[in-house]
């Protein structure tokens, strides 16, 4: 390490990045991550493999992160790119995912042309201090950097990842990829302190007393030996205290100066620091000079991150927030085009500063970095102009969307949608139905369906406040309204208003909103065949604008309907289309329709593993971002693979709380089903009486709701609630149970919930003939899960009519079932099945007594031992015993086997 003159230490940690040099120039490119804490000489490291480097004939590019908050987005892949003489790509004017990404792209390419023919290295120092949106970068090159000839060095301090969201976020997502490397470094052994401080005369002795009070840091390790140099009488203990130690001995007006210059930021520019303290420039330059000889800065810089970090902490309060308001003052009317430096400044320095220029340059910082492509540094920028200085209600909500766009972009929906709603109110305040508009349409496609439709309530309120007429902003909120109108049944008509305007006006922004919203509104079954023309449309205009948006709606709705078509084949086909345009978005919530759709494919077809592979990438996409509706998809298809599987590990404590504490009756009701499956008869039962609510199904969930009606109100009635479910199913016999917008669960053909409502009114003829469709329909469409349940059903449904061949017949189903449950994993339907053949076998260990089976019924309806023994008026050890007796003449292991067993011998 670099204490005087030369390199000590660090041999493996150095071959090692040197071997991941060597692959890289061929071809197989790395991310190499080097930690540790301040001081430990992460930079000394990438600096000597820069200098292996460049004797290779490798060229070396150079980026440093700032811990300055005006430095301008992207600024550790600016300096980089400035350092290789490439051009850092810039967005469009609007800002959207797909930019980012085109931007994200073209830097990549640029990174690849400047590695030929040799390869490259690319030195990302201080990461620590990175904008979330050059971290986002960071992680996109990762992605394919395997396929680049250059190799990505990023130094950080992990001492301070902590209450870094950005970082942490990006560590996680560079954790996934194959290509990542990390260096973690330790200190310097003692051997190698002597060996360095020897070098430059410093005796053996105080080396190793150095070593030991230094813990081996290289940069503690070069101030305590230039402090005992010069003399003095102990060595301080920390590295803050030998920095200060150092400070203190220069002249009262340096001090002074240097504290100023690290408050203002890492370079040093005499002129600035002239015109913040008043002083002649020759002065300043005397005090720098100074600083110079006692090893404080360079001529351009601190020569240490530790020192001016040390310094800045000995600059008073009051004279950091005016320093602070005389740069931003200076630097406003000297280079008015450092935007993001001005905005940094005047917000630095209030309370003392001028408030309202802090309001005005931090929202022009903001409209520079949405423009940059840096979501979260605008987000920031809009709510500190926001709390900056009291605004006019136009002007909070102007700011409010702004900040609430910028979220949304960065997949912050939550946040997001609470910013945008405070501007509503604000614009509601302004009286402005135009600004309403604007801010209902920031909203489009991103209701909470467990909660309130805030998108369509402020597109009716700006509709009653704009004049008539047939312009785009009117049709989009006409659209807007009618779509999540369409969520409950409404919206029929203002959706074909909304579509005949867009087609009238050719505009095709209000074209998007109108097929979106009647998609929405024809989400029902009797929809699915126009929901595919819509489909098609979307695609078309997507295709035309080369729309990576319009491309991706348009491939969920075709394999929405095709889902509820039973067309599995060609939804996997519109599955595979529907990557390319999730993967040019690159947005969170992008992401997330592809895996929850993959999911939905994945349990339809028996591989169950794969599904909860995907479930479990998609919870984490939005477990902390975004509405309670989002997050609970995924943990509502768990459940009902836990259903199907057994597998009840699968939904942790956590998330099963989302369901009783945020999911509506709707959502229980399905709920409800799965814990029926997996044999907890009384879970199902306290869900199903919420579910069981009177209140009208969300139209895209008028299958999967009606079907979880019958499955659960054949096991606990009323029969016309069973009833009342069949016949919204029957008109739809030949579709399979799916949500009509956005599907994430298919439960086989409607026509398994016809079997069973058929045989829960005791109607057995109707209950076969149904059953044998409903086999060959899920054989049909490749669903081997829904065809088992459909085989399972009829076996029961055959034991239980008798006639001449029935019985023979169930055995042979229910062997097969048992079969193919085994193969696929689904353990409760396997266990129903033997225990069915079993009694149909008559070989079971022995039949129940009458006071048995009374005991047996009340453990299916969910009683404790305690509530049996006092209902029968016996003891609760007697209670005990007719349990333990009922599990082993039926071979069961617990009690919901024993609930099993009572529903299929009812």
């Amino acid at each position: 390490m670099e204490l005087g003159r030369g390199f000590v230490g660090r041999a493996g940690e150095l071959n090692l990045l040197r071997a991941g040099l060597a692959e890289a120039r061929a071809g197989r490119g790395r991310v190499v991550l080097v930690v540790g804490e301040p001081g430990i000489g992460k930079t000394s490291l990438a600096r000597e493999l820069a200098r292996h480097a460049e004797d290779i004939g490798v060229p070396v590019g150079w980026g440093r992160a700032s811990d300055d908050e005006g430095s301008p987005p992207y600024w550790v892949f600016r300096q980089l790119a400035r350092s290789l003489d490439r051009p850092f790509p810039t967005g469009d004017a609007n800002g959207s995912a797909e930019a980012r990404f085109q931007a994200f792209e073209a830097f990549a390419d640029g990174l690849r042309e400047a590695a030929a023919p040799h390869g490259l290295l690319a030195v990302l120092d201080d990461l620590q201090w990175a904008d979330a949106a050059s971290l986002a970068l960071l992680v996109h090159l990762a992605r394919d950097l395997d396929r680049a000839p250059v190799l990505v060095v990023a130094t950080y301090r992990d001492t301070e990842a902590t209450g870094r969201e950005a970082l942490t976020t990006a560590l996680a997502a560079l954790a996934r990829e194959p290509v990542l490397t990390r260096i973690r470094l330790a200190g310097l052994t003692e051997a190698e302190v002597v060996e360095q401080l020897g070098r430059g005369g410093v005796p053996a002795e105080l080396a190793t007393l150095v070593s030991r009070r230094s813990g081996g840091n290289p940069f503690f390790v070069s101030e305590l030996a230039r402090l005992a140099g010069a003399g003095g009488d102990a060595l301080p203990d920390g590295v803050v205290d030998t920095v200060r130690a150092r400070l203190a001995r220069l002249s009262q007006p340096c001090r002074l100066l240097v504290a100023t210059a690290a408050v203002l930021g890492r370079d040093l520019d005499p002129t600035a620091l002239a015109e913040v303290t008043g002083r002649p420039a020759a002065d300043v330059l005397t005090d720098l000079d100074e600083a110079a000889e006692a090893g404080i800065v360079t001529a351009r810089s601190f020569k240490h991150d530790l020192i001016r970090e040390s310094a800045a902490a000995d600059l008073p309060t009051a004279a950091r927030l005016t320093a602070h308001a005389r740069l931003a003052a200076w630097l406003e009317h000297r280079d008015p085009a450092r935007t993001s430096e001005i905005a940094h400044h005047w917000l630095e320095s209030l309370p003392v500063g001028d408030a309202a220029k802090a309001a005005d340059w931090a929202e022009r910082a903001g409209d520079q970095a949405l423009a940059q492509l840096a979501w979260e540094r605008a987000a920031e920028l809009y709510r500190r102009a926001l709390d900056a200085a009291p605004a006019s209600a136009a002007d909070r909500a102007r700011l409010g969307r702004r900040e609430g766009v910028a979220h949304l972009r960065g997949g912050e929906i939550e946040r997001g949608s609470r910013a945008l709603e405070a501007a509503a109110v604000a614009a509601r305040e302004a009286g402005d139905p135009a600004l309403l508009g604007e801010i209902a349409l920031a909203m489009e496609g991103l209701s909470d369906p467990w909660g309130s439709f805030n998108g369509a309530k402020i597109a009716r309120e700006a509709l009653a406040g704009l004049p008539p007429g047939d312009d785009p902003l009117r049709a989009r909120l006409l659209a807007l309204h009618a779509g999540e109108a369409g969520f409950l049944g409404g919206g029929q008509a203002e959706s074909a208003e909304a579509l005949a305007i867009a087609e009238t006006l050719g505009d095709p922004d209000v074209l998007c909103s109108a097929l979106r919203a009647r998609q929405m509104v024809r989400s029902g079954p009797d929809g699915v065949h126009e929901r595919l023309a819509l489909a098609q449309r979307m695609l078309a205009l997507g295709e035309d604008r080369d729309d990576a948006d319009a491309l991706l709606w348009g491939h969920l709705w075709r394999f929405d309907a095709l889902l509820m078509l039973g067309r599995f084949g060609e939804a996997e086909q519109e599955l595979d289309a529907l990557r390319l345009p999730a993967e040019r978005l690159r947005r969170p919530l992008a992401r997330w329709h592809h895996l929850r759709s993959s999911a939905t494919v994945a349990i339809a077809r028996g591989r169950f593993d794969d599904a909860v592979e995907a479930l479990q990438q998609s919870f984490a996409l939005v477990a902390d971002r975004a509405h309670m509706s989002l997050r609970g998809v995924p943990i509502t298809v768990l459940a009902s693979v836990a259903g199907l599987t057994g597998r009840a590990s699968l939904v942790t404590p956590a998330m099963a709380s989302i369901f009783t504490e945020h999911a509506p009756p709707f959502v229980a009701l399905l709920h409800s089903a799965w814990l029926l499956q997996m044999g907890d008869r009384a879970g199902a039962a306290g869900f199903y009486r919420r579910g069981a609510v009177f209140e009208p199904a969300p139209v895209p969930a008028t299958l999967p709701v009606a079907a979880a009606a019958v499955e659960v109100g054949a096991e606990f009635g009323p029969p016309e609630a069973v009833e009342r479910a069949a016949a919204i199913l029957r008109p739809h016999a030949g579709l399979f149970v799916t949500g009509g917008a956005g599907s994430i669960l298919v439960t086989g053909s409607v026509r398994r919930y016809l079997a069973l409502a058929a045989a829960a009114a005791g109607r057995l003829d109707e209950a076969v003939r149904e059953s044998r469709l409903a086999i060959a329909a899920n054989e049909e469409a490749g669903t081997p899960p829904y065809a088992t349940l459909a085989r399972f059903e009829l076996a029961k449904t055959l034991a239980r009519r008798g006639r001449p061949g029935d019985v023979p017949e169930a055995l042979g189903l229910a062997a097969s079932v048992s079969a193919t449950a085994a193969r696929l994993g689904m353990a409760p339907v396997r266990q129903a099945a033997d225990a069915l053949a079993a009694t149909l076998r008559g070989d079971t260990p022995g039949p129940l007594t009458r006071r048995e089976r009374e005991v047996a019924a009340h453990v299916a309806d969910g009683l404790t031992n305690k509530q049996i023994a006092a209902l029968l008026h016996i003891s609760e050890r007697t209670a005990e015993s007719h349990v333990q007796h009922i599990l082993t003449k039926l071979g069961c292991t617990n009690r919901a086997q024993i609930a099993k067993w009572v529903a299929a011998n009812a």
